[in-house]
């Protein structure tokens, strides 16, 4: 090595180099993600959308037939912010793809807690015919959700896995559900709501 090259480093520049070095190596890295509320979209009404559904806090009354599935999450604006008290407005059809036209069977509202957060107690729903043979809708549940200073939401939960779902016109792949099963006769299902700010 040529000594003439090489220069004495005195302490105090050996401290700012270190410290300017762990200070690099302390913010080189990424920076947190911030986080990502994505609104969610809407879909059709529908034409079984019945006002006056009771507040309830489950729709399994008395026998009713199908897997129970069990479905939670949060209503959150696309600030991440939760949505306190935001209400649910649920129907679906039964374990035979009917809808309850004359009552209020499998149709409630339900109400977010102060954290956001909601629970349907409810069943799988079943596919239907729509027209023709092979034209059926896929097994969905319908949901107009409400809170304070948002635009309403309407829109409607898929199931992974339906086979009607690729050749339905209305079907979203962002609304898929993916049930795991909690035992042979019920599911558990997570999803979270994100609504605009008017």
């Amino acid at each position: 090595m040529n000594s003439s090259l090489v220069r004495p480093v005195g302490r105090r520049n050996f401290l700012s180099r270190t410290l300017a070095g762990g200070a690099y190596l302390l913010w080189s890295g990424p920076l947190p993600a911030t986080p990502e509320c994505r609104e969610t979209e809407d879909n059709d009404e529908g034409p079984f959308y019945k006002k006056g559904a009771p507040d309830r806090e489950t729709l399994l009354e008395g026998s009713i037939a199908g897997t129970r599935l069990s479905l939670k999450g949060r209503v959150m604006t696309t600030a991440c912010a939760p949505l306190a008290g935001a209400v649910l407005d649920v129907w679906q059809a039964d374990d035979n793809g009917k809808y309850d036209n004359s009552g209020f069977t499998l149709r409630g509202r339900f109400h977010a807690d102060k954290s956001g957060v909601y629970r349907i107690e409810t069943i799988v729903p079943k596919h239907y015919r729509i027209g023709g043979e092979h034209m059926y809708r896929p097994a969905h549940i319908h949901l107009k959700i409400s809170a304070s200073g948002c635009p309403m939401l309407t829109t409607q939960l898929y199931f992974q896995g339906d086979p009607y779902n690729k050749v339905d016109s209305l079907f979203r792949p962002s609304l898929v559900l993916s049930p795991r099963e909690v035992d042979s006769r019920r599911k558990a299902a997570e999803f979270d709501f994100i609504l605009k700010q008017a």
